[in-house]
């Protein structure tokens, strides 16, 4: 009781420093839900604003709230239906009547320089639920996106604070940037998603297709992602929440090192032809044989007489570990809103030494100065510590258990097996420190023009300041000499917008204009330090004047994008839907001659369900919709210029004893003809409801095609030049992609919605370099860059095999027993790359999905998702073999993990071939990554609004989640979305993971 009440005490003392008074007098409220038609509503959800405390109503459309303070907002939502809110007096019943809407049709998102009803729009632009993972330990953003939404993919990560990848319907180039183009709050945000927090962001959109993406033109060939944070709200009083979870990781794979007994035994099956009796079929131990007559190196010999059995990799990983916590504050006046956060991330890797922390502050400040002028600011600041060296990961995994890491005196040995293999653990001894910090002020101002009604003027002025530093220094480096270095650079970038937007309606005539001006600049510093040759290194690296030899260097570069666009949106009864939309991009790393390009879309809908001959009575609403559009992709900077440097290759001696001179050297050749890589694409969708709105969702169509592929053209050696970067061919991506959402279950306490979304893409190259030097009548293909007319860019050309060479057969010249046996294609008796290579399959995914649930019980909520990556007859394939071995030699002293099921004369069944003894023409078996997983499941509480009024709080969770708890798949090794395999070079393991979180709010 005495605990309790020094918790009580401490809540309220909190509360009153925060509010500088005492909460507002309390209320129960009550009240009925009815539709237009007055029957009554069951399942509506009643929320307090700005908090998650709610309820819902019962079979009779009524429901109840205990204790809700005056001045505080009730929003009534419900699936179908216009949401309502209502502001709480001195009332004590509310009753309300919610009109029949598409919700999800009807809210209001992010397009790009504006907002529009989702039901107004007319190309593909996808809404994240951030909602449903808002339990999970996520780091990033992006981890909330993975799998959410369809034709948007999001890489696996695994390791700390590591960025994932993404990709947006497909890759649409060969040479160019393959990144998606990120804005933040309307401004261009060059940098990691994980520099965001994303307890800050409220809502992200995604452009996909060509219409879409074309507002912003020359950057969003590879998609847009939207992300907007998060605002206070007007008339709001102040709130104070808190969230903080833990969680911990570990391998979704069990896997270790071969210990001392399967490590010799691997031993003996390199050298089964003498360690084995040949009588035997080699199965019978040979008691003449030993380890000395192997190709064992000394050090390993006499580990095996010491009796060493030592766990490089346990002794290296560690239970990985992940902290968040996060405070945020918003409220508003009738005409002043603001949001402050702050949020610390603490992340250990599984290996190590791989840590990461992160530290945001974010201030979203908006103000209505006067009725015609609005100004306001979205600032935030983010700074990261990846500091320390993790051991090599690579070094750990081809360890051998019978030696160790130290000598009988502690002192680390450098080279334990007696190879060139460093021991692994030196490494995470070296003094390192890397930080970056990421300075971000975006300021606006919104001018209603009154002189015009609907007419508005609106500038961004977005800054964007970067500061890298990375300094080490390792006893070990440099021969182990001693190495010390200190790196600085800075990036600063600016953006202007001029955004004129005029929204008007006549009658039933809608229209939505925008004009826009802006640029977008960008300049990078950096200054570099290093010395080796140490006779101490006790002020590590803050003297690198102690060193023997000491280099500088140093570099920098900018650039600047320039933009206009206009775009016009119409609507005429919310029926007939069109929208516009013109741009023109000039960016600096492109040609003389091709600095600009223009890009232009268009957009059409027609709402069927809003027609009076549409009468089908379980289809509520029904929209069709098509657009075309073109958009960019921009080259690296000074790509088509010719690149100038003064390199240890450039110095030359001038004249007998002359000094020696730094020159020049030319090192890439301009291309004054470099212009804009190009797509131009299609879109069909429709957007439905159906059976009284329970079931709602979009299903889309879509086919473009890349030109003027940005490509390193292969140039003759008297040129003096090996290539030049040009304009080549044509590939085409096309795609099914369909969302579909209903609500399963609706009770007075049970509920169940689900989600489900699926993508599939086709990708083709259409064209290459125009040749046919084999004079075949057909374009010849880029073998040598595994690239095929006709195919998809992931193609896999190679040798066809079918299982393994056994011990007594047969064996084609070169071969030996565990090597894989090739097909001779055209029974030539010979392997020739020509003739017996075929196209197996491609690494590209066939379709994927994803299923989230969410079922509510009372006060639990339980929500899982599983996402899956299929590749149908032979798609997403890869090959997995084991690369550490190369001869006897290497396989003899070197280890690897124990799911490598590898053949030996006792296990001719295996999976895979010996690593020792490889095909003289090459070849691998190619297999496919197919997976379901449990990628995240949560299960949350939220406490009573009794509990909470006694507690003198708003709302009170508590929740656990789990994270990529179950994979199901047939792919060997650590994972098959990463395609690491069975191979000791990258075992980074996909992590499973546990948290418990609690948030409450003041």
């Amino acid at each position: 009781m005495k605990e309790r009440f020094i918790f009580r005490g401490f809540l309220l003392l909190l509360i009153c420093v925060s509010f500088g008074s005492t909460r507002a007098w309390a209320q129960q409220i009550t009240g009925k839900v009815v539709g237009e038609d007055g029957d009554a509503l069951p399942g509506v959800s009643v929320l307090v604003k700005g908090t998650v405390t709610g309820t819902t109503t019962d079979a009779l459309g009524v429901y109840e709230l205990e204790s809700v303070p005056r001045g505080q907002t009730l929003i009534f939502s419900y699936i179908g239906y216009t949401s309502e809110e209502v502001l709480v007096a001195s009332q004590s019943i509310i009753d309300v009547t919610l009109v029949a809407d598409f919700t999800s049709l009807g809210e209001v998102i992010v397009v790009g320089y504006g907002t529009q009803k989702k039901k107004d729009l007319t190309g593909s632009i996808a809404s994240a639920d951030l909602e449903a993972f808002q339990e999970s330990p996520n780091v990033s953003i992006l981890q909330s996106l993975k799998g959410a939404l369809p034709g948007l993919t999001i890489g696996q990560t695994n390791q700390a604070g590591q960025e994932a990848s993404i990709n947006i319907r497909g890759t649409s180039t060969l040479n160019g940037n393959t990144s998606p183009l990120i804005i933040v709050d309307g401004l261009i945000f060059n940098g990691r998603f994980s520099d965001i927090n994303p307890s800050d962001v409220s809502s992200v959109d995604v452009l996909k297709d060509p219409s879409s993406k074309a507002i912003y033109g020359s950057q969003a060939a590879n998609g847009v992602i939207l992300v907007t944070t998060k605002t206070g709200k007007t008339n709001q009083k102040p709130s104070i929440t808190y969230s903080g979870s833990y969680a911990t990781s570990s391998p979704t794979i069990n896997s270790s090192l071969l210990d001392r007994e399967a490590y010799l035994q691997k031993v003996r099956d390199i050298n089964y032809y003498n360690s084995y009796t040949k009588e035997s079929g080699y199965l019978e131990p040979n008691p003449d044989w030993d380890f000395i007559n192997s190709d064992m190196n000394p050090p390993l010999l006499a580990g095996i007489a010491a009796g060493n059995d030592y766990d490089w990799f346990g002794n290296l990983t560690q239970p990985a570990l992940i902290t968040n916590h996060n405070v945020g504050v918003s409220g508003g006046s009738d005409k002043t809103t603001y949001f402050l956060s702050a949020g610390y991330t603490g992340e250990k890797g599984f290996v190590k030494n791989d840590d990461y922390q992160r530290i945001t502050t974010r201030l979203n400040l908006d103000t209505e100065v006067t009725k015609w002028l609005t100004v306001g600011a979205n600032t935030s600041a983010t700074f990261t510590d990846f500091s320390g060296d993790a051991p090599r990961v690579a070094s750990i995994s081809i360890t051998s258990p019978l030696v160790l890491p130290r000598d009988e005196n502690g002192v680390f040995i450098t080279n334990p097996v007696g190879d060139n293999n460093v021991n692994a653990f030196l490494d995470a001894t070296n003094d390192n420190f890397e930080t970056q910090s990421r300075i971000v002020g975006n300021f606006y101002a919104i001018a209603k023009l009154s002189a015009v009604p609907g007419l508005s003027y609106r500038v961004n002025f977005g800054n964007n300041v970067k500061f890298f530093k990375d300094f080490g220094s390792s006893i070990y480096g440099s021969g182990f000499t001693g190495l010390a270095y200190k790196n600085n650079s800075f990036q600063y970038e600016q953006t202007l917008d001029n955004i004129l937007s005029y929204v008007k309606t006549f009658g039933k005539h809608n229209v939505n204009a925008t004009a826009v001006y802006g640029y977008n600049t960008a300049r990078y510093e950096r200054t570099a330090a290093s010395g080796s040759g140490f006779s101490d290194l006790d002020l590590s690296y803050n003297n690198l004047a102690l060193a023997e030899i000491r280099n500088i260097e140093s570099s920098a570069w900018d650039e600047a994008l320039l933009y206009q666009l206009a775009s016009a949106a119409y609507n005429y009864d919310g029926k007939y839907l069109l929208k516009a939309t013109v741009r023109r991009d000039g960016f600096s790393g492109f040609s003389q001659n091709n600095k600009t390009a223009i890009f232009p879309s268009l957009g059409m809908g027609w709402v069927l369900s809003e027609e009076s001959f549409f009468n089908i009575p379980a289809v509520n609403f029904l929209k069709i919709r098509g657009s075309y559009g073109e958009n960019g992709n921009k080259v690296a900077r000074y790509s088509s210029l010719a690149v100038v440097e003064a390199g240890e290759a450039s110095k030359y001696v001038f004249g007998d004893g002359g000094t020696t001179l730094i020159g020049r050297t030319v090192s890439t050749l301009a291309n004054s003809d470099l212009k804009w890589e190009r797509t131009k694409g299609v879109n069909i969708g429709a957007d439905f409801a159906i059976l009284n709105n329970r079931v709602d969702g979009n299903i889309e169509y879509y086919n473009s095609n890349t030109y003027d592929l940005l490509w390193s053209k292969i140039l003759p050696q008297t040129s003096g030049f090996s290539q030049v970067l040009s304009n080549v061919g044509q590939l085409n991506n096309t795609g099914f992609e369909f969302m579909v959402h209903g609500r399963v279950l609706e009770g007075k306490k049970l509920s169940w919605d689900m989600t489900l979304n699926f993508s599939r893409n086709r990708n083709k190259v259409v064209s290459l370099l125009g040749q046919d030097l084999d004079n075949d009548g057909k374009e010849d293909d880029l073998i040598a860059s595994g690239l095929f007319i006709g195919q998809p860019i992931g193609t896999i050309y190679d040798y066809q095999v079918d299982g393994i060479h056994q011990v007594g057969e047969e064996l084609p010249a070169g071969f030996e027993p565990g090597s894989y046996k090739v097909i001779d294609q055209n029974n030539d008796g010979k392997f020739s790359p020509a003739d017996d290579r075929v196209i197996l399959g491609n690494a590209e995914p066939a379709y994927s999905f994803g299923i989230q649930n969410t079922i509510g019980y009372d006060q639990f909520t339980l929500r899982f998702f599983l996402n899956s990556i299929q590749g149908g007859k032979n798609g997403y394939m890869k090959s997995n073999y084991f690369s550490g071995g190369g001869s006897r030699g290497n396989a003899t002293n070197s280890n690897w993990f124990d799911f490598y099921d590898y053949w030996s004369p006792r296990n001719p069944d295996a999976e895979y071939p010996t690593p020792w003894v490889g095909s003289p023409v090459g070849g691998r078996a190619y297999y496919q990554r197919n997976f379901v997983r449990l990628q995240d499941i949560s299960l949350a509480y939220n406490f009573s609004d009794k509990l909470t009024e006694k507690l003198k709080v708003q709302n009170l969770k508590l929740y656990a989640s789990g994270k990529n708890l179950l994979t199901l798949t047939q792919w060997d090794g650590w994972d098959p979305e990463t395609g690491v395999g069975i191979d000791s070079r990258n075992p980074y393991p996909v992590m499973k993971s546990y948290s418990f979180g609690l948030e409450i709010s003041f």
